[in-house]
């Protein structure tokens, strides 16, 4: 069977179960509104019948208060009958209204009666009464034999009438009672009937869940499982084709093409392992050329360098010289008045040389001093680190080797002002690298400034050092105040062979070898701000 045969009849199961729940809750909740609005319309009969019998017991009430008035009070009691006819009127139109409101439940043959005996009753007291004035006794009880008469008439129609208004409000309370009982009854037949089909629809549900992972799932997890193993395990791929017709046949295809991959993985991983090989190499190579190229332009630099550096040199070596040849010239004199040659000096300049001799041989220690400075700087300055291993390296020292090399590329054109941080930690970096990238920064800067203010004036060039102990880093900054770089060129100024320099002047490779050295080699950052006609500031940070 295909898979669109088993979905059609997951699909026609599922859609045709919760049809029919759908059907069946919406038979439940059209029979529940109607016995709803049943009982309802019971409760507001029962509230009419309610307001009913209490009117009719009303009426009553006032009409027994007449007689109870007769009966407690003597006749010739002054304010008896005044009562009685204010009862009287009430009782009427207590009737009255009753006829009004509820003549669909009481006939005419019930009310007639009453009003009549009311209207007797009501004649007979006023005869009682003005009977009861003239004081003539015989014909004061024949009128209360007759006002006796009426009320017993009356009260007889009147517990027809009770007897009647009862009838109706127990029929009413009974009839909402029933439909109270038949609106419970449904409520509990309905929860019986939604547990009964919760059950079969979960049922039918959990059934279909299980055909589909009996169909599906099943297949498909073990078709990946077999897979997996195959390809990470290097197992062999056996499994029984089973579920619907498209996994059956996917597993037959997975079959072979698993088959087939084998060899030709096992020729790809040789042909891979031997490129593998290869590219190692290559990218060994690639690193050694990177140091090779960083080195030889550190060699360019000091070449670059070497007649500024000879200037630096030759100069101390002059000043040590002449104050040299004045010691050897004072040490002759000395000797020849030590052995009274007639050659010897005479006291006056023996004197001389005393007084000079030691400031002789302070400013040629001084002189010697300084080239043994320039020459250890340039030392530390062309060192190359073996197979550019980062090590543990003193920063500031570093620092100040390579403005010593650099001193005849600033010295006249700008002052140098160093802000390095007292007890920095050593810094794990290849110094070598870190010195090359600093005399770029510092031969660009002292270059920029000299464009700017020529031989006017010098500007100034500051290199300032900073540990932050939270980033756990070191940044080197480099500014100077020269003419700052074009906006339009900023974005390329990392860029290999790019230089504003005049052709012969600038390589172009300076920059991109800083930031290849920076980023690549020591995972640090280099960046730059910078202000046309204000100058510009070199950041390089380092990783600690």
């Amino acid at each position: 069977m295909k898979v669109r045969s088993y979905i059609w009849i997951l699909s026609t199961a599922s859609l045709g179960g919760a049809f029919l729940v759908g059907i069946l809750g919406w038979w439940m909740f059209q029979s529940t509104n109607y016995l709803t609005a049943q009982y309802y319309e019971a409760s507001e009969n029962s509230g009419n019948s309610a307001g009913e019998y209490s009117d009719v017991n009303d009426f009553l009430e006032v009409v027994r208060e007449i007689f109870v008035s007769l009966e407690i009070y003597p006749a010739n009691y002054e304010g008896l009958f005044g009562v009685t006819r204010d009862k009287l009127t009430e009782a009427k139109k207590g009737l009255n209204d009753i006829a009004s409101k509820y003549a669909k439940n009481y006939s005419k043959s019930t009310l007639e009666p009453i009003k009549e005996g009311l209207d007797r009753l009501s004649e007979a007291i006023k005869n009682y009464e003005s009977l009861s004035k003239k004081n003539e006794l015989i014909k004061v009880n024949q009128a209360e034999k007759k006002l006796n008469r009426a009320r017993e008439i009356l009260y007889k129609k009147m517990d027809v009438l009770e007897q009647a208004s009862l009838k109706f409000h127990q029929n009413s309370v009974e009839a909402l009672a029933q439909k109270f009982r038949e609106v419970q009854n449904k409520k509990e037949s309905d929860l019986v009937i939604l547990t009964i089909t919760s059950v079969l629809y979960f049922s039918l549900v959990v059934t279909l869940a299980f055909i589909t992972y009996k169909s599906f799932a099943s297949p498909i997890r073990k078709l990946e499982a077999a897979a997996k193993a195959s390809i990470e395990n290097h197992r062999p791929f056996n499994l029984k084709e089973t579920g619907p017709f498209e996994v059956r046949s996917v597993t037959k295809r997975l079959q072979g093409l698993i088959f087939g991959l084998e060899s030709t993985v096992k020729k790809r991983t040789a042909s891979l392992q031997a490129k593998t090989v290869l590219l190692e190499q290559e990218i060994n190579q690639r690193k050694e050329l990177e140091t090779q190229l960083v080195h030889a332009q550190k060699m360019e630099a000091v070449g670059q360098l070497a007649s500024g550096i000879a200037h630096e040199i030759n100069s101390p070596s002059q000043f040590a010289n002449d104050n040299i040849l004045f010691l050897k010239d004072a040490v002759t004199g000395f000797i020849a008045k030590i052995k009274g040659n007639a050659e010897a000096p005479d006291e006056k300049e023996l004197n001389f040389l005393a007084e000079n001799a030691p400031e002789a041989v302070d400013q040629a220690a001084e002189g010697i001093s300084r080239i043994t400075t320039i020459v250890k700087s340039m030392k530390n300055f062309a060192y190359k680190d073996a197979g550019s291993e980062k090590k543990p390296n003193d920063l500031n020292q570093a620092i100040q080797s390579t403005v010593v090399v650099a001193t005849n590329e600033w010295k006249y054109h700008a002052e140098i002002k160093l802000e390095l941080q007292e007890s920095m930690p050593f810094v794990p970096c290849n110094i070598g690298e870190i010195n090359q990238v600093v005399l770029n920064l510092v031969v660009n800067g002292a270059h920029a400034i000299r464009d700017r203010f020529g031989d006017k004036q010098k500007g100034l060039l500051t290199i300032n050092t900073k540990y932050y102990e939270d980033a756990n880093c070191v940044v080197i900054s480099i500014t100077d105040n020269g003419g700052g770089i074009p906006l339009n060129v900023q974005s390329r100024i990392f860029e290999p062979f790019f230089t504003t320099k005049e052709v012969g002047v600038g390589t172009g490779q300076g920059l991109a070898i800083a930031h290849n050295v920076i980023v690549k080699s020591h995972q640090g950052q280099i960046w730059f701000e910078s202000k046309e006609g204000e100058g510009t500031t070199f950041f390089i940070k380092l990783p600690m």
